[in-house]
């Protein structure tokens, strides 16, 4: 049992090692996450944690919230053909 954690631990950290290499890497995890940034719908200033990435934009929550309701009323409209 003692073996299986050691190779736990071992895997843990090799995981641990190659996050902080690619984060170091250009366009690594870190790299994209930026401290202020702008809504690409309305435009608005967002900071860190209050934007959420959907499909390459940044949107604020308001306009994630929107865009969703869209998504979901083509959806219901799409499965409500007579077919």
């Amino acid at each position: 049992m003692a073996e299986k954690e050691k190779g736990e631990e071992k895997e843990k950290g090799w995981m641990e090692k190659a996050a902080e290499k690619a984060d170091k890497e250009e366009g690594g995890r870190k790299a994209r996450i930026a401290a202020h940034a702008t809504c690409s719908k309305c435009g608005k200033e967002v900071e860190e944690g209050d934007y959420i990435e959907l499909r390459g934009r940044l949107l604020c929550a308001e306009c994630y919230e929107a865009e969703l309701e869209t998504e979901m009323d083509i959806s219901a409209a799409e499965g409500t053909g007579a077919g």
